[in-house]
């Protein structure tokens, strides 16, 4: 599979987590609302600097979700790294095998000693996705690796979770002001929900 097509499946990946999100549950006056939180603000050093030449962009499955950071590059054109972020409220207070059931139910594994709750899975050939809940955060994040040395995605979310604070959250978002302001545009990435090549996929729920 190629990166290009690796890129669309991963988006897919996502977007079907966004769909299965109650849009309305914002942290709104605690943490900073999904809408704003950036990959620049969000994605740790120590990941950066484990991917000398890659490029990082952000982009929005859909106008709920946190932010969708993907890394690519020139030199190796079928490797891709994406990391979703998805910090909310909901989260707390779940039990540990309700987070894991829906990747254990898609073929996932169990990840012992990693955050809240984690699991890994192999959704495409060439391909490894690691979902995983952060203790101290309301925050869940997929990593997906498409590409030689995909085991990487476990070291990648391991260093994401241990980077996400909420120190780190406030900072990377500015919360939204009380009266009304329009969205920032965006541009789908997929088809629409209701789409025929819209999928779904196990993460953070």
């Amino acid at each position: 599979m190629r990166a290009g097509r690796g890129a669309g499946v991963v988006l897919a990946l996502v977007l079907g987590a966004c769909r299965s999100r109650n849009a309305g549950t914002n942290d709104a006056g605690v943490l900073p609302p999904p809408s704003a939180l950036t990959c620049e603000g969000l994605v740790p050093l120590e990941v950066r600097e484990s991917l000398p030449g890659f490029t990082l962009k952000e982009e929005r499955p859909c106008p709920s979700c946190g932010p969708l950071c993907t890394f690519q590059s020139a030199e190796q054109k079928d490797v891709t790294l994406s990391i979703a972020y998805d910090c909310r409220k909901h989260f707390e207070g779940e039990d540990v095998r309700a987070l894991l059931e829906p990747t254990l139910r898609a073929g996932g594994v169990e990840v012992p000693a990693m955050g809240r709750a984690a699991a890994r899975r192999e959704p495409a050939p060439g391909m490894l996705q690691v979902a995983a809940w952060d203790d101290d955060t309301p925050c869940g994040i997929v990593v997906t690796w498409l590409g030689k040395d995909k085991e990487r995605a476990l070291d990648i979310a391991r260093m994401t979770l241990f980077a996400t604070t909420n120190e780190r959250l406030l900072r990377a978002g500015t919360p939204l002001p009380r009266r009304p302001r329009a969205s920032p545009p965006w541009t789908p990435l997929l088809p629409t929900p209701d789409g025929p090549e819209a999928t779904t996929a196990s993460s953070p729920a």
